[in-house]
């Protein structure tokens, strides 16, 4: 047995030469406490956080208390009940709006079938598939609510029915009568340049230049060429000949020095004083029928030339005249916006920008294209709407394969080929019956 002495040593050797350690036992020793002592319990983080919202809670600041008002559990089974509420009606909401988007997309394709099948639909139904598309118009939405009102009646059969009302471009008090401009720009032409181009170059104008002349081929009309502002954007690539039509002489003038100067060597342009309005009459010439005229173009192309016509339906509709086959219309033009506020803003400023530039800037452009019967390919707009890039055919002329969606490429060809066959099969079994009748 090992002395006391031995006992309060570090360590001590044992027989087998190992050595053994011994504690030291203090009473200052975190692992002993003395007896009686009071043993303080650590509280738990959610202890605290009670006692903080208590704290908060009677604070002398109004935003502290508002705050702690939301972390208690009263309110966060409030709550609960809360979002348990709004999920329910954003489901149901969910519900209602799938459901119009189904019945929408039942009706657009129940139009669209009719379309393929037969060729052609009424007024309404027209109308209506515009609408689903997103490509009714002011006129066309009137029209609509005509029909409405004699659905609300009871009148279902719309065939062979058809509603006229007035367009915007005609019945807007804001929207200016229309007048030559041809003596404005001829006073204008000098200065055009240096005072539209700060202007254009805060809207970025440019890009939208590029984009009218990439389109140029073969032989190219530009009509209200102006003093040639596309000019420097012109890639003569695939360009056969051009000729230039304004009714202003002196901006005219200024288009064939800037012509000149960046294609001094070529030949095949021509440079024409004359409106837009008599186009037909310029290009027959002599000729009688401009069916046999030999003045025809692959291109027709305009920027911001359909504000200052006296007659711009007219325009449009002797730039058709003037297609070859397959020929396309190409415009860029301002007007009316995709916006109210954009709009009220066009037509509250319409008669000083005709004071200062000549155009009226506030017209339906799309309205225009409607009533010149052409049909639109490609339409995209910018700058809230108010800048028109477009691409334009006669009806009559079959879309380019870029040109056509992919139903009107895959589906409907082969909807017309079954069709086809169907009516076939049909006509073959009524003449059988027919036969074994008789």
């Amino acid at each position: 047995m090992l002395s006391p002495f031995l006992r309060l040593r570090p360590s001590v050797r044992s027989t087998v030469g190992l050595t053994v350690p011994l504690v030291r036992y203090s009473s200052r020793s975190s692992f002993y406490q003395a007896p009686g002592a009071h043993v303080k319990k650590s509280k738990t983080k959610e202890e605290l956080q009670l006692e903080q919202l208590e704290r908060d809670m009677r604070s002398s600041k109004w935003y502290v208390r508002w705050w702690a008002t939301f972390r208690t559990k009263e309110f966060q089974k409030k709550m609960t009940w809360y979002y348990v509420g709004s999920y329910a009606v954003f489901l149901y909401l969910g519900w209602k709006y799938m459901g119009g988007l189904y019945k929408k997309d039942q009706e657009l394709d129940e139009i669209t079938g009719k379309m393929n099948t037969q060729g052609k639909v009424n007024e309404y139904e027209m109308l209506r598939w515009k609408q689903l598309t997103g490509k009714a118009r002011y006129r066309d939405e009137k029209k609509l609510a005509e029909y409405e009102k004699l659905k609300a009646k009871g009148v279902t059969d719309f065939d062979g029915m058809e509603i006229t009302v007035e367009g915007l471009n005609h019945c807007h008090e804001k929207i200016l009568p229309a007048r030559d401009t041809t003596g404005f720009y001829d006073s204008k032409a000098e200065e055009y340049d240096k005072d539209i181009d700060w202007e254009e170059k805060m809207v970025f104008m440019g890009k939208r230049r590029k984009w009218l002349m990439k389109h140029c081929r073969g032989d190219v009309l530009e009509v209200s060429c102006g003093t040639g502002r596309n000019i420097k954007f012109m890639a003569m690539d695939h360009i056969k000949s051009i000729t230039f039509l304004d009714s202003s002489e002196k901006m005219m003038e200024i288009a064939n020095k800037k012509f000149r100067e960046k294609f001094p060597l070529y030949k095949n342009a021509a440079f024409v004083v004359g409106r837009a309005e008599d186009l037909v009459d310029l290009a027959r010439g002599k000729s009688a029928d401009i069916q046999h005229s030999t003045i025809k173009y692959d291109t027709v192309i305009e920027a911001f030339g359909l504000c200052s016509h006296e007659d711009p339906v007219r325009a449009l509709k002797n730039f058709a005249e003037l297609l070859k086959p397959g020929g396309r219309i190409v415009l860029l033009e301002h007007g009316r916006g995709e916006y109210d506020f954009i709009n009220n803003v066009l037509d509250n400023r319409a008669e000083k920008r005709l004071e200062t530039w000549g155009c009226r800037w506030n017209l339906d452009i799309g309205e225009l294209l409607d009533d010149s019967g052409l049909e639109i390919t490609e339409e995209k707009r910018t700058h809230l709407g108010t800048t028109w890039c477009i691409v334009a055919k006669k009806k009559d002329d079959k879309k380019r394969d870029e040109e056509m969606t992919f139903v009107e490429k895959y589906l409907s060809p082969g909807i017309q080929e079954r069709l086809q066959k169907m009516k076939e099969e049909e006509e073959i079994i009524e003449a059988m019956k027919k036969k074994k009748n008789d």
